[in-house]
């Protein structure tokens, strides 16, 4: 007989125990962390009396929820695990009214992924390949002059938006590996504080600069056109920026598997090689 719940710090013997078949498995290490994020829901299937599987939802800004945390103990491996996990949650999700959307994010080669989100009716809608800069250090054009930065909330949400209204774009990289529709009502006040937002020289294009952490310290750029290998301003100002502080940031990047093809030569060997795109899935609820 199986069960499904939400678990609690209560729980974290019951997690420790898990085989999961991964190496420093994240989601175990980390349970008390996210099970204290008041943004993160995490359940359980039970079945004899044990947990077989794990999973949760990260409640973003707007109504948005980002399925994830999914792990299987192999022990317990079952074909409808992930599935009828999954669903519970989604279900919650639908019976919040505070929730409008829900989603999840899995890379193209997963296909036993795909097939469970299809089972769940959640449905393809964009994708994208994430770059990690892990040698910033290349030579750029003489004389680039670093785009200039901006201040102000009212000004960095002004810049975004007119971005994401000329670039048509559906999802907003919100956080590293965490793109959401895009709606205004995500670029909160707080939000827009962390950011660090430059223009062009003709204030015709901006780029955006996040620091998250995900395993190592990122700098999330936010560049929405097709032509960020040719923007050197840009790339002066993020070089700037991160020599600056006095933590190790990794440039990242989401982009279209198109821009990645046209990278030139110079920049290849900077980014580690990534040829398996991101695929967004999701559904309004």
């Amino acid at each position: 007989m199986t069960a499904i719940r939400q678990l609690t710090m209560n729980d974290y013997q019951q997690v420790l125990d898990m085989q999961t078949g991964i190496e420093d498995d994240y989601v175990i290490r980390l349970f008390p962390q996210l099970i204290e994020n008041p943004a993160q829901t995490l359940y359980g299937l039970e079945t004899e009396g044990k947990l077989a599987a794990v999973a949760g939802v990260v409640r973003m800004p707007n109504g948005n929820g980002i399925l994830g945390r999914l792990r299987s103990d192999i022990r317990y491996q079952s074909s409808g695990n992930a599935t009828a996990l999954l669903q519970k949650i989604i279900d919650d999700c639908e019976h919040d009214s505070n929730m409008h959307w829900v989603g999840a994010i899995t890379q193209k080669s997963n296909k036993p992924a795909q097939r469970v989100l299809d089972k769940l009716g959640l449905q393809q809608a964009d994708q994208f390949i994430s770059l990690l800069m892990e040698s910033p250090d290349m030579t750029l054009s003489a004389g680039a002059q670093p785009w200039q930065q901006i201040t102000g909330n009212d000004a960095k949400r002004d810049a975004i938006e007119q971005a994401v209204l000329e670039t048509q774009r559906s999802f907003y990289p919100y956080e590293a590996y965490f793109p959401i529709p895009f709606a205004s009502a995500v670029l909160e006040d707080d939000y827009l504080e962390q950011l660090a937002v430059f223009q062009d020289p003709d204030s015709s294009k901006m780029m955006a600069i996040q620091e998250d952490y995900k395993g190592r310290y990122l700098a999330q750029i936010q560049y929405f056109w097709p032509d960020l290998f040719e923007q050197d301003g840009l790339w002066a100002a993020v070089f700037g920026y991160i020599n600056k502080s006095d933590k190790p940031f990794t440039p990242q990047v989401d982009v279209s598997p198109e821009t990645v093809s046209s990278m030139p030569e110079a920049f290849k060997s900077c980014f580690i090689a990534n040829d398996d795109p991101w695929l967004i899935y999701g559904i309004s609820i």
